[in-house]
């Protein structure tokens, strides 16, 4: 069972998450909350493996909860599910330490196979939020040379696929790879670029002022 919890301060979206959730069955539902005054308490009592966050919440921003949580649990899994779709809040919420980004209108099984996928150590970002993040790669891509990574032609080919947005399963689909040789490339990729996954990366960037 992966452990999660809700920090949602609209009550009808609330309500939805939970029903969503509640009627998966790997999930099961630790804490819901209105705010994130209290974050680090709340997660100290249930200890959840993945926790939902929005951004703009009552006394306390769900960017600044994020910050808070990972100086004290830099394991826990935060997926940020939002309205917004500006880069200043994107970029914010990752450089905070967000696992993952996904928007309020994204659908449930979504929002479910990125609590499953965050668990997992990975990360899953909306479609339009790995635009974003594509963008990026490319813009460091043409400012600094790319083979001082030493990525083979492969792994090359994997991480234009992962900065495009989609799922490990999907890449390992297209390239006629196994899901094993996948992880092996993953983990090699991520060894050479000294990051975790491809959110991470670009926290990274943003923390080196590059974003």
């Amino acid at each position: 069972m992966i452990r999660t919890a809700i920090v949602e301060d609209q009550s009808r979206y609330r309500d939805l998450l939970r029903l969503i959730l509640t009627g998966s069955d790997n999930i099961q539902l630790v804490f819901e909350k209105e705010h994130c005054r209290n974050i680090i308490d709340d997660v100290v009592k249930e200890m959840p493996d993945v926790l939902i966050m929005d951004i703009d919440l009552p006394g306390k921003s769900g960017i600044d909860a994020v910050i808070e949580l990972k100086a004290v649990f830099p394991e826990i899994k935060i997926l940020m599910l939002t309205v917004f779709e500006d880069d200043e809040k994107i970029f914010a919420a990752i450089k905070a330490g967000a696992n993952g980004y996904l928007l309020k209108k994204d659908s449930p099984q979504k929002i479910l196979d990125a609590i499953k996928e965050l668990s997992e150590g990975k990360a899953s970002m909306n479609g339009l939020i790995a635009k974003k993040v594509m963008e990026y790669f490319h813009k460091k891509k043409a400012a600094a040379n790319v083979d001082e990574f030493n990525l083979t032609k492969r792994e090359d080919e994997i991480l234009e696929l992962l900065i495009q947005g989609l799922s490990y399963k999907e890449i390992a689909s297209k390239c006629f790879i196994s899901p094993e040789t996948m992880n092996s490339h993953i983990k090699n990729i991520y060894e050479k670029l000294k990051v975790h996954n491809q959110v991470e990366a670009v926290g990274k960037a943003a923390n080196e002022g590059l974003l």
